[in-house]
């Protein structure tokens, strides 16, 4: 199993990429926690891994506010002695012309999916210095890197993530922690829902991946998995695109 022995901290762990990211690694070997706002979905993920002989933990918790981050990692670290790996999935990102976009709502966008990944960041860093040993994913988008209309707050959260990613890959690789993304495309979540419910906008952004579908979550998790396990020892600074192609096209 790629990740026998290992803790693992996946934020917004309760539905889609984090879901499927918690069951792949619990199936891999590792303890997992699990975090999100909301705790049903946290639960629900931990009895799945449990019914089949996992270990898992749910932590309720916004990364947008830092006590609450650090209490994640003490409550993982207080559970299973250590974090291997981190995950920092949990993103928000509702589609808005620019000029709508309020300052609250900017906030609220760049608060969670680049703010609270830091915040994960420097509150396990200390437990990873410490063993000299530590893999951090960063869930990023092809939006990050490439433009569309409404997306202004979204797009800039993720490309400063991406960079994000490459300067503490550089900062931190002389002491054995590897840092890497995943840059999605369009992937069948809940957080996708409202654009599939619309025909002609799912159809449109559809055909922007060459291969004609959006992606599914376990695809995703897939990457996620390699990144974070032995298998990509020689890997880090890097954005791994898992987009269908979007950004070859």
């Amino acid at each position: 199993m790629k990740l026998e022995g290992r803790v693992a901290l996946i934020t917004g762990g309760g539905t889609g990429i984090g879901a499927a990211t918690a069951r792949l690694f619990a199936e891999e070997g590792a303890a997992v926690c699990v975090t999100g706002r909301r705790k049903a979905p946290l639960e629900e993920v931990v009895a799945s891994i449990e019914a089949t002989g996992g270990r898992a933990l749910a932590v309720s918790g916004d990364v947008a506010i830092t006590e609450d981050c650090q209490r994640m990692v003490d409550q993982t670290t207080a559970t299973y002695g250590k974090i291997d790996v981190l995950v920092n999935n949990a993103g928000t990102g509702p589609l808005m012309d620019a000029e709508r976009t309020t300052d609250e709502i900017w906030d609220q966008i760049i608060g969670t999916n680049l703010s609270g990944a830091f915040r994960l960041i420097r509150a396990v860093l200390p437990g990873m210095v410490s063993r000299s040993a530590g893999s951090i994913v960063n869930v990023s988008s092809i939006l990050g890197q490439s433009g569309m209309k409404k997306s202004a707050a979204y797009g800039a959260s993720k490309a400063g993530l991406d960079q994000l990613t490459r300067v503490l890959a550089v900062e931190f690789a002389d002491r054995g922690i590897r840092v890497n993304a995943v840059a999605p495309g369009w992937v069948d979540t809940p957080m996708t829902e409202s654009v599939q419910a619309h025909a002609a906008m799912y159809e449109r952004l559809k055909k922007k991946h060459p291969m004609d579908r959006f992606g599914a979550p376990e695809e995703v998790a897939q990457a996620i998995l390699y990144l974070a396990s032995d298998q990509a020892s020689f890997t880090t600074g890097s954005v791994l695109m898992v987009d269908g192609g979007w950004s070859a096209a």
